[in-house]
C-alpha cells in the first residue's frame, strides 16, 4: 500500500498541487469515518435484519471505513513528506547555483542505520458519530511516534529540516539525493549554509567524518547534539543508541571536547565557545515544545555571541 501511495505522491511535481491533494486527503479521512459511522448505525437499526446480520453489517462498515480513512491518512502524510522533499530539493538547487537559499534551513545529520529505528507506540481511541445526536462509537487507533518525525515537527517553525537521502524514504526531514561520490562535498556545503545543525552521533565512518568536519570547522557553535532515549522500540536491533554514543565520544575527546556519558532517558547538548556543553536539556518523543524551546535558545546564543574559535586554533 505504501508503495502505491508514495508513487502517487511522487508523481506530483508542483508544491501547490501537493497542498491541494493534502486538503483533499484530509477531508476524505473525515468523510470516510462519517460514512462508516452512518452505515454502521443504519445496519444496527434495521429491524428486518437478524442479530448476527446487523452485527456483521455494523462491524464490517466500521472496519471498511477505518481502513479507507487510514489509507487517506497515510496518503496525506506522504504528500506532506513529498512537499518537504521538494523544499529540500529547491534549497539544494539554490546552493549548487551559488545562491543563498530562500529558506533558512536546519540540517539533520544522522547515521542511515538510525532511520526508523528510534520510535515509541501510543494507543488512542478515535470517536466517530454519524450525525448530531447519534450514538458515539470509539475505535482503537495506534500512533507510532518516530524520533526523526518528532524532531521535524518540533523545529518546523524555525525552518525546514533537511537531510541527505532518498526522497520519500521516510517521514521526517526533507531529503536531498546526491551521488555517492559527492556526498562529502554536499555535507560541507550544507554545514556551511545551515542556520542550525541537529547531529545524531554514530560510530559509523560516514558520521564520524561529519562529526570531524563540525568539530574542526567552528560549526559546533550552531550544532545541537542529540543523545536519543535508549528505551525506544525499534523494528530490529541494528541501531543501539547507547553503543553508538559511547563509541563517538572518542572523536570528541580527540578534539578536546568533553562529551558526557550516554543518558538512557535522552539528552540534548549545545557547546558554546568552550569544550564542555554549555546548555543541556532532556528530550522525549512527546517533547516537541521542549525541543523547539531548546533550539530557540541555541539560536539566541548564536546571535548574541561572537564567532567561536575552533578546537584547532
Amino acid at each position: 500500500e505504501d508503495r502505491m501511495l508514495k508513487a502517487f505522491a511522487r508523481a506530483i511535481k508542483s508544491p501547490s498541487t501537493v497542498r491541494a491533494w493534502r486538503r483533499i486527503s484530509a477531508a476524505m479521512v473525515i468523510v470516510s469515518l462519517v460514512i462508516a459511522g452512518a452505515a454502521a448505525t443504519y445496519g444496527a437499526s434495521r429491524p428486518e435484519l437478524s442479530g448476527s446480520a446487523a452485527f456483521g453489517l455494523f462491524s464490517g462498515s466500521l472496519l471498511l471505513g477505518i481502513l479507507i480513512a487510514q489509507a487517506f491518512f497515510d496518503l496525506e502524510g506522504w504528500l506532506e513528506q513529498h512537499g518537504r522533499d521538494l523544499i529540500a530539493d529547491r534549497i539544494w538547487d539554490q546552493l549548487q547555483a551559488g545562491a543563498t537559499p530562500e529558506d533558512r534551513f536546519i540540517l539533520y545529520l544522522r547515521p542511515f542505520a538510525s532511520t526508523d529505528q528510534i520510535a515509541q507506540q501510543e494507543e488512542t481511541l478515535v470517536a466517530m458519530r454519524a450525525q448530531a445526536g447519534a450514538p458515539t462509537f470509539f475505535a482503537p487507533a495506534s500512533e507510532r511516534l518516530e524520533f526523526e518525525g518528532e524532531i521535524e515537527r518540533a523545529l518546523r517553525p524555525l525552518g525546514p529540516l533537511i537531510a541527505l537521502g532518498k526522497p520519500l524514504e521516510h517521514m521526517g526531514a526533507g531529503r536531498i539525493l546526491v551521488p555517492d561520490a559527492d556526498w562529502r562535498n554536499a555535507v560541507l556545503r550544507l554545514v556551511k549554509a545551515a542556520r542550525l545543525i541537529v547531529l545524531l552521533p554514530s560510530s559509523r565512518a560516514g558520521t564520524i567524518w561529519e562529526v570531524e568536519q563540525i568539530l574542526s570547522s567552528g560549526a559546533l557553535e550552531k550544532t545541537i547534539i542529540v543523545d536519543p532515549p535508549n528505551r525506544a522500540g525499534a523494528p530490529n536491533s541494528e541501531y543501539d543508541s547507547a553503543a553508538e554514543w559511547d563509541a563517538v565520544r572518542a572523536t570528541f575527546q580527540a578534539y578536546r571536547y568533553d562529551l558526557p556519558d550516554d543518558d538512557p532517558k535522552g539528552l540534548m547538548l549545545h557547546f558554546g565557545d568552550g569544550f564542555a556543553p554549555e546548555r543541556t536539556s532532556r528530550i522525549a518523543f512527546n517533547g516537541v515544545g521542549s525541543v523547539r524551546k531548546f533550539a530557540t535558545k541555541v539560536l539566541d546564543d548564536i546571535a548574541a555571541s561572537p564567532p567561536a574559535q575552533t578546537a584547532s586554533d
